[in-house]
């Protein structure tokens, strides 16, 4: 089997090997999940020994010891021979306290040895090692051992265990290229990994056509794996053979009806709510399935061909009075040439209702038989749009290119826009070769739908000069309405010189955002009423909307969710802006990659964190994604950002270069790029430039006039503080204080004490706290700190933090005095003013 991922696996195990004087762990996982691979990779990595017996080895007495015995070097070697050879017929608590002093007793190098699998060894040798694993302190020796269960390994009690836990979807995904081969396509590879479940050793055993792997042939569902060991399938048996047919029955179908499943459990004297109850089921409205996808094909690849025709024509029985689409899906597999178009309708409903798995099996299945033509491609677009509109991007353009080019117009557009959602969620491009469609249909309301969508997802990429092309293009051509007019004053907003004809009006008052709008508009309104600082309104109405049923697609409450991170940051508050990026992030599905935009967003939010970390690592994936990608326009603001982490690390003159180089390339009045022109004059300032700050202040002063918005005044203020602190020192950032408000966002405050820290002399100002480097802040502190600090934010006691979290009172107050140290406060006060990005004052 391939190796890949298991990072959390062999961390620990290295955690252990590099533990000074003798330590062990065991790592339990279930039958399949490749212990025996972890095992190698980690006793290559380390240049250990794998100590592994065979099963008919298990009759023989102590031969578990004797393999263990083989894995050691030098002296352990010998001194643990000859004590086998002196008690091969001691009872086993004589030898297992023998073994232990003997370890303890020779002295050598030390030395790591990896068990593959205790399950294997034989009993006694289990009794021994139980006793001796336990007391490895002190002996040099660092052991590595795996299990198929917990059971039975109470005696183990001495090692550290961890759970090997099922591969992520992104290792699925590297398991299954390198299963299928680098010509596989890349909708196969996810849908292969979605149905293996993260199960590796069902990953490894997937077989496909080298036509199936490329995505030119119907997949194979339940998919085909390689024969399986025979005594592996009789082991899979479970011991109720009541519950075994009924799993046989699900086996063979991606869905079975709920209320036909429970009739039939009923016959077998089994309650439903059992099956569910142990996870063998999941229920999703009408329809139940296999909860584990793995158990599933391991389930059906223990059938045999007859056991499969049988529960096939019993399952089409069953479903045929109320599910006549479960009903053909098993009767294709009993009369090959009947008519499957029924099944891609199925198809399309399932992938609607938040199925994608079952929706492409019963795809796959219809496209492997007679479905005609027209019906063919206008089903196939509508799978495709489904499936991008619930996140899976990848899936839903192979489903769009295999629909080919559509005659009817209205399915045509469709069939654009989808494709325009999903390359740019799947290449972080925005591919417009779909737009001729928009010039060519006789649709209006499908050609602006096409150049708004289009000129919508530039501007999430910060591509403003292209979006307000798109506008144009939609005036030109005569279909502008609504959806073009807020785009219209969205990017008016933002500094763009946009015209628009006199009759043509969005029908929305600027201050408001109506419930009846369709999300596509209402998520332009939304970014208009963030530029108006309108962050509560915004917040409120995103909330609903989020709650509201039936809920939104996913794709759509993607970019809620990533407007709500967006409109945190903007209104400054640190702790807001982590809860929403948390919020956003828990929506995230299987094999979700942040987009550039999203990396913009999340990079800003991390920026106004004083706790967060990974802005440097952020940055750096956004500015490689835009190498990729060959996109310049994002760049800009990235650079924003690291100009704000230089001037707060006291770089002044990177600052300055980073600040300059963004301001330069977007020479517009966008609000983004002007809210860093505060920070470069202090840059400015500080690195002895002070000619050219108050040329940058003015500029920023005539902008504030064109633009009067409470951010402008605020970033005026601190910029002429700064500005005139050579002459009227503290007081002129007593003026600027006066500016604020109550209802001023919290980070503003924070900034302009920041800027008081680094512009006046010690002298001239009050005693100011060390202020670590951003990039250490949150770094510094570890898992258990970050708990006392969440806990400190919410208003909790030491008492009531060390009844929380189960430790001493003592143990509270000394990990805040290492927090205090860490973050540079000097008093609960402080601290809670940190998170909230305000001023202790």
């Amino acid at each position: 089997m391939p190796f890949v991922g298991r990072m959390r696996e062999r961390r620990i195990a290295k955690d252990v090997i590099e533990a000074s004087g003798g330590s062990g762990c065991l790592l339990i996982g279930e039958e399949g999940i490749g212990k025996t691979t972890l095992a190698r990779a980690i006793a290559e990595e380390h240049g250990a020994v794998v100590v592994a017996a065979s099963p008919s080895e298990r009759m023989w007495p102590y031969s578990g010891l004797s393999a263990l015995a083989a894995g050691l070097g030098g002296e352990r070697r010998h001194a643990v021979d000859a004590l086998l050879a002196r008690g091969r017929d001691w009872p086993e608590h004589l030898i297992a306290e023998e073994l232990s002093r003997t370890l303890h007793l020779v002295s050598g190098e030390p030395d790591i040895v990896v068990v593959d699998d205790l399950d294997h060894l034989d009993g006694a040798s289990v009794t021994v090692l139980s006793y001796v694993f336990g007391r490895l302190r002190g002996t040099g020796l660092s052991v590595v051992a795996t299990a198929g269960t917990a059971d039975g390994r109470r005696d183990f009690a001495g090692m550290r265990r961890a759970r090997i836990e099922r591969l992520s979807f992104e290792e699925s995904l590297d398991l299954a290229r390198a299963v299928l081969g680098p010509t596989a396509a890349a909708a196969v590879l996810h849908t292969v990994a979605a149905c293996a479940g993260g199960d590796p050793g069902i990953l490894s055993r997937v077989r496909l056509t080298p036509c199936e792997a490329a995505g030119d042939d119907p997949l194979p569902f339940p998919l085909r794996l390689v024969d399986d060991d025979p005594a592996h399938r009789e082991r899979r048996r479970r011991r109720d053979p009541r519950i075994d047919g009924v799993m046989d029955l699900l086996c063979v179908g991606p869905v079975f009806g709920h209320d036909r499943l429970r009739s039939v459990a009923a016959e077998r004297g089994l309650e439903m709510q059992t099956l569910i109850d142990e996870g063998l089921v999941a229920v999703h409205g009408e329809l139940a399935r296999i909860a584990d996808p793995a158990r599933r094909l391991r389930q059906f690849a223990a059938l045999s061909a007859d056991e499969r025709s049988r529960l096939h024509a019993q399952a089409s029985q069953e479903h045929a009075q109320k599910y006549p689409a479960t009903h053909l899906w098993h009767r294709s597999h009993l009369e090959t040439d009947c008519d499957r178009t029924r099944l891609l309708v199925a198809a399309v409903d399932l992938a609607r209702s938040g199925e994608p798995s079952a929706a492409v099996e019963f795809a796959e299945r219809a496209l492997a038989g007679r479905v005609d033509d027209v019906s063919r491609c206008r089903l196939l677009v509508d799978l495709g749009e489904a499936l991008v509109m619930q996140g899976h991007d990848e899936r839903g353009r192979h489903y769009l290119r295999r629909a080919g080019a559509p005659g009817d117009p209205e399915v045509r557009t469709r069939a654009a826009l989808a494709w325009l959602r999903a390359t740019r969620a799947a290449d972080h491009v925005v591919d417009e070769t779909m737009l001729r469609v928009a010039t060519e249909t006789d649709d209006p309301h499908g050609a602006e739908r096409l150049l708004c969508e289009s000129a919508r997802l530039h501007l999430w990429r910060a591509e403003t000069e292209r979006a307000v092309g798109l506008v144009g293009l939609a005036v030109q051509k005569g279909v502008a309405s609504t959806e073009t007019a807020l785009l219209a004053r969205l990017l008016a907003a933002m500094g763009a010189d946009v015209l628009l004809p006199g009759a043509v009006d969005s029908g929305v008052a600027a201050g408001t955002s109506r419930p009846d709008l369709p999300l596509e508009q209402e998520l332009l309104a939304l970014q208009g009423a963030i530029l108006r600082e309108e962050y509560a309104a915004v917040r409120r109405r995103i909330v609903a909307r989020l709650e509201s049923r039936p809920r939104a697609a996913p794709y759509w409450r993607d970019q809620l969710h990533c407007l709500q991170v967006m409109n945190e940051v903007r209104g400054g508050d640190p702790v807001a802006a982590r809860e929403a990026v948390e919020a956003w992030r828990r929506e995230w599905g299987p094999g979700r990659a942040p987009h550039v935009a999203d990396v913009l967003v999340l990079a800003g939010a991390a920026a106004l964190d004083p706790l967060g970390d990974g802005l440097d690592e952020l940055v750096r994936l956004g500015r490689d994604l835009c190498r990729r990608a060959g996109m310049t326009t994002p760049l800009p603001w990235f650079a924003v950002i690291e100009g704000g982490a230089a001037l707060a690390e006291g770089r002044f003159d990177d600052a300055v270069v980073s600040l300059h180089a963004a301001r330069e390339a977007v020479p517009c009045d966008d609000p983004s790029i002007l809210r860093a022109d505060a920070d470069l004059i202090e840059a400015l300032w500080l690195s002895g430039d002070r000619a050219e700050a108050r040329r940058t202040l003015a500029r920023l002063e005539a902008a504030s006039a064109r633009i009067p918005r409470r951010w402008t005044t605020l970033a005026v203020a601190r910029s002429r503080a700064v500005c005139r602190s050579d002459g009227d020192g503290a007081e002129a950032f007593r003026v600027a204080a006066a500016v604020s408000r109550t209802d001023d966002p919290p980070i503003e405050r924070l900034l302009l004490t920041a800027a008081r820290e680094r512009c006046l002399p010690a002298a001239d100002r009050p005693p100011a706290r060390a202020v670590p480097r951003h990039a250490d802040r949150g770094r510094s502190l570890t898992p258990h700190e970050r708990d006392v600090v969440a806990l400190v934010g919410q208003g909790l006691r030491n008492r009531e933090i060390a009844a929380t979290l189960f430790i001493s009172l003592r143990t509270v107050e000394l990990r805040l005095t290492g927090i205090y140290r860490k973050l540079g406060v000097t008093s609960r006060v402080h601290l809670v003013a940190l998170l909230h990005g305000s001023s202790p004052s």
